[in-house]
């Protein structure tokens, strides 16, 4: 008899790593369709998620039913669809895994310093009293100091053809006062049509950027490895392996 394996996958605030790891967790659950996925977010994961163009996409993720939701609007507390507890569950080892990547600098220090209060972090700190598995991917990686930035108009380049204006499907570019371009994120879902319109290539989509990790970013993700059951991961491949590992699939 084939046993459910159930992993809670929780998004942060971090645009680092985020398109990688929503396609390895793709490929994910196509290769282990009988992996239970329930996805849950912060605010600031909700809007970088849309912003950088998984967020209307995740529901290929989310397995459905009891253990497979979509969380998008979970309170402070961590209560999500449906009334239900999310860390009640985790606490209650409901899940085998509980699985933050990309995981923000913000989330790993609060997560270091034994502080709950969003979703992924409450998450974390269950899962720590209760003994589940911890799996966290750093979006701040001292061995990839990269991140990935979301779609932008470069206007030294831009040539105002005004292609990006009229394709923009959500109407997220708008054209200022002095016939320059402005890119609004609060309506962005980072389709990335702007940038396959733009014959001059202003406007660029998903461009790696080298980041300068700070001491104290570091001392945090050292405490996480010395975390009991905490696996610190350097990139969204070995996330995956990490994944198959613990579940022994």
């Amino acid at each position: 008899m084939l046993v459910l394996k159930r992993l809670l996958w929780c998004i942060t605030g971090a645009g680092g790593y985020l398109r990688d790891v929503y396609y390895q967790l793709k490929q994910f659950r196509e290769r282990f369709p009988h992996v239970e996925i329930e996805i849950v977010m912060s605010k600031a994961g909700l809007e970088v998620s849309r912003i950088y163009g998984v967020l209307d996409d995740l529901r290929h993720i989310a397995s459905g039913g009891r253990y497979g939701l979509l969380h998008l609007d979970v309170s402070p507390s961590g209560i999500g669809r449906y009334g239900i507890p999310l860390g009640g569950r985790v606490s209650l080892r409901r899940y085998n895994i509980v699985l933050i990547a990309p995981a923000s600098s913000n989330t790993v220090a609060k997560i270091a310093h034994g502080i709950a209060d969003s979703p992924p972090t409450i998450a974390s700190s269950q899962a720590l009293k209760a003994g589940v598995p911890l799996v966290v991917l750093p979006a701040d990686n001292p061995s990839d100091p990269v991140t990935t930035l979301p779609c932008y108009i470069d206007m030294s380049k831009c040539t105002l053809c005004y292609s990006c204006v009229k394709e923009c499907p959500y109407k997220a570019i708008s054209v200022e006062k002095d016939g320059t371009l402005h890119l609004d994120y609060t309506l962005c879902r980072g389709c990335g049509l702007c940038g396959d319109v733009c014959d001059a290539k202003a406007v660029r989509c998903w461009e790696k950027a080298r980041i300068n990790i700070t001491p104290i970013d570091l001392e945090n993700i050292e405490k996480l490895r010395k975390m009991p059951k905490t696996f610190v991961v350097n990139n969204p491949y070995e996330l995956v392996e990490k994944i198959a590992s613990l579940l022994g699939i």
